[in-house]
């Protein structure tokens, strides 16, 4: 190698001194009049590699750093400078392969090795970033970027302990580093240690460490800590942080975040703003283009609806995050891009979950079933299945109910507490911990019944808390994963030839998959006779009245149209609706005048105790159900109230729900097999007032005679699915299909 003049020596140390010192262009004019007298002098060209990485010219980097390795190809700096180059160019590939050469020169280079790893994480290729990282801690165990980056690939893996310890180290060498500071927080998050995430997140804004990515993590903080109105609040200090230039990503993220936390506190005006926020940014957060679809329904806001739908149904069958689950149940009648946006989501959300191996089953006198929610309170679901938890038998089986949804005091979460075996406050553990504490109890059923809804803890599941794990009530679709075994269904929600468009496979329940707690639902008191009630209502006294409590979310553009052809064709009716905020019934009642129907035959319901919503039904001649998702508990509310229910028969499960209702009370001339004749059955039935009223007769007989209220006869049922279940497992055969087998 030939050695630089003593003249080019000490030009060469003036312009590196220059270049530590910071003064860049003075270094860079020094580097360069240095070249001009020896066009050869490798070390310059390969300073000016560096000098440009600096001055954020990858172009020009890489051209110096191919000089310098033009003319002397043994040196690794020239090679790493070419790798960092390429990188910021977004040539992975090449830059992978120069990194390599780099490294084959000097091995012990952790700073290229941590450098390599970033961009093999560009690659998709993660095991060997991680590899990476490692052995560059090996050569130096105190490098703050290389645990940092190591930090980001945990916790990308869910491994949150380790990369909790990683952040820790590099805050230890620097106290203000934001970003690592911010991955801290979404760490502890991880380990569901909310309230040390939100000290870590005060901290740092009283060190002065604002920034979006801060409010965006306290955002996700407050989030965890069931407190959505100040979520929503941190989430839009980040987005007011943002200068336009800087949006990009994070400022739809945010967007999306704030509309979901709105969602959550019932401002869903607001809330819609976000959503249309996220779904016009560029690029579009995963997920956004469905959580604004679902918001234009919520808020009646139906503009290009159908375009819209059309689009996120497209999206999804082509594999894209476009919708969650739970917009696909609500919004389609497609069976199978229910299935494919819930097979996105479990690999989405799931892909680094790691599943342990399970112990062989022990031969326990009692089989160990375990129910996990975050409903364990007064909300529809606990309603539903409180006294099929009371009354399961305990001489086969032990019930343990594991809640990880915010803490309530209610007497629905009294009554369950009382009515399990053992209730286990998990809220503020892991997914990781509460899977590890199903299996240290010998959980042999995982029944999970959140689904996709919110609050849901796939991660549970995921790492396989129990050697059988089931789909059950909560969400009605297949999950689309392949960790969970079974979906308890019946033979109209679930029939056997939909099996294709279910991961899961189908236990076919007798009656109707729903469970239901007569004694959860007193019905109020009414006094005065039927008009007088009416008119306290806002409801005609003698008119005919359709009815639908319903969430407003469910009602697409094309019902309520159908809804307003059938009010045209009955005279002087009325349609009465649930009305969950002071916008809705403006919008609706202009959506019913361009309709050709006045505004006044739309009357609304504000939310009551359910007591006295359930005795309101009484006033109501018709329930006209929603399609493509039905009702579900407000069907068998208004069954157990005594109303009569039409509904349309879909091909999902959440458009079959109804009509399985219908079926158990024994009305299954109330299912209408097509939009068309759920019309022309609305009006046949307003002009028929005996035929309604014989149907509540029969509704009154079917509180202690219909399979739909039989909780024995369910219980029954699930149980005989549960043991088949088990049996199966023991034998060591693969999940199939469960027939209930009458006793």
């Amino acid at each position: 190698m030939e050695k630089p003049e003593s003249d080019d020596v000490h030009a060469f140390d003036a312009a590196l001194r220059l270049h530590q010192d910071g003064q860049l262009k003075e270094a860079e004019a020094a580097y360069e009049a240095l070249l001009a007298r020896r066009p050869e002098h490798y070390p310059s060209l390969a300073m000016l590699g560096i000098l440009n990485l600096q001055r954020n010219r990858p172009e020009i980097a890489l051209r110096y750093a191919d000089l310098s390795i033009a003319r002397e190809a043994r040196v690794p700096n020239a090679h790493a400078t070419r790798g960092d180059a390429l990188h910021r160019l977004e040539k992975y590939e090449e830059a992978a392969d120069a990194f390599q050469a780099a490294l084959a020169l000097n091995p012990n280079a952790y700073d290229v090795l941590t450098n390599y790893g970033i961009t093999l994480v560009r690659l998709g290729r993660h095991d060997e970033a991680l590899a990476c990282y490692n052995l560059a801690l090996e050569k130096q165990p105190s490098s703050p970027d290389t645990l940092y980056n190591r930090g980001v690939e945990l916790l990308r893996r869910s491994r949150h302990a380790e990369a909790l310890d990683d952040f820790d180290a590099v805050l230890l060498h620097s106290a203000n580093d934001v970003d690592a500071q911010i991955r801290r927080i979404y760490t502890l998050c991880g380990l569901h240690r909310h309230q040390d995430a939100w000290t870590a997140s005060e901290n740092a804004v009283a060190r002065g460490m604002v920034s979006p990515g801060i409010h965006q993590a306290r955002g996700y903080v407050l989030m965890g800590m069931g407190e959505p109105a100040r979520a929503a609040e941190a989430f839009r200090q980040a987005i007011g942080m943002r200068a336009p230039s800087e949006a990009g990503d994070g400022d739809g993220l945010d967007h999306l975040h704030a509309g979901r936390a709105l969602v959550c506190t019932g401002r869903y005006e607001e809330a819609f703003l976000h959503f249309r926020q996220a779904a016009t940014s560029v690029p579009m957060p995963a997920y956004a283009a469905g959580d604004h679809l679902l918001a234009m329904l919520q808020t009646v806001q139906w503009d290009d609806f159908e375009h819209e739908r059309a689009m996120v149904h497209a999206a999804v069958a082509s594999g894209k995050p476009s919708a969650t689950p739970f917009v696909m149940a609500v919004c389609s009648d497609d069976p199978q891009r229910v299935r494919q946006a819930g097979e996105t989501f479990a690999k989405d959300m799931c892909a680094n979950v790691v599943c342990l191996p399970m112990a062989q089953p022990e031969r326990r006198e009692r089989i160990r079933i375990g129910y996990f929610s975050a409903d364990f309170h007064a909300h529809a679901t606990a309603v539903l299945m409180a006294e099929l938890i009371e009354q399961h038998d305990r001489t086969q089986f032990e019930v343990f109910l594991f809640s990880f949804g915010v803490r309530h005091r209610d007497d629905v979460a009294a009554r369950l507490a009382k009515a399990a075996d053992h209730f286990l406050d998990v809220v503020d553990i892991s997914d990781a911990a509460i899977c590890a504490l199903a299996r240290e109890l010998g959980i042999d059923i995982a029944i999970d019944l959140k689904g996709y809804t919110q609050n849901c803890r796939l991660g549970i599941f995921a790492g396989r808390a129990a050697p059988v794990q089931v789909n059950y009530l909560g969400y009605p679709g297949s999950m689309g994963a392949t960790f969970i075994d079974y979906i308890i269904g019946d033979a109209i929600v679930t029939p056997i030839d939909h099996a294709p468009f279910y991961t899961e496979k189908i236990v076919t329940l007798p009656g109707c998959y729903q469970p239901n707690s007569p004694g959860m639902r007193p019905i109020a008191t009414t006094m005065g006779d039927r008009a007088c009630e009416r008119r306290a209502a806002g409801l005609p006294a003698e008119a005919f009245v359709f009815c639908c409590f319903n969430n407003t979310y469910k009602i697409t553009p094309s019902v309520f149209e159908l809804w307003m052809r059938v009010l045209r064709s009955v005279s002087g009716s009325v349609l009465w609706l649930y009305e969950p905020d002071g916008h809705v019934a403006p919008r609706l009642r202009a959506h019913a005048e361009r309709h050709g129907v006045a505004a006044e035959r739309l009357v609304f319901a504000s939310r009551q105790p359910l007591p006295i919503h359930l005795a309101r039904h009484a006033l109501a001649d018709l329930f006209l159900d929603t399609f493509p998702c039905n009702a579900h508990t407000t069907g068998s509310d208004a069954l157990w109230a005594g109303l009569p229910m039409l509904t349309c028969l879909g091909e999902t499960f959440s458009s079959r729900v109804a009509a399985s209702l219908l079926c158990a009370v024994g009305l299954p001339g109330m299912v209408a097999n097509s939009l068309q004749q759920y019309e022309a059955m609305a009006c046949s039935l307003a002009a028929n007032p005996g035929v309604l009223e014989r149907q509540r007769e029969q509704l009154l007989k079917a509180r202690s005679q219909a399979p739909l209220f039989d909780v024995d006869r369910y219980r029954r049922g699930i149980e005989d699915a549960y043991r088949r279940m088990w049996d199966s497992h023991r034998r060591g055969d693969a999940p199939a299909p469960i027939a209930w087998t009458r006793h």
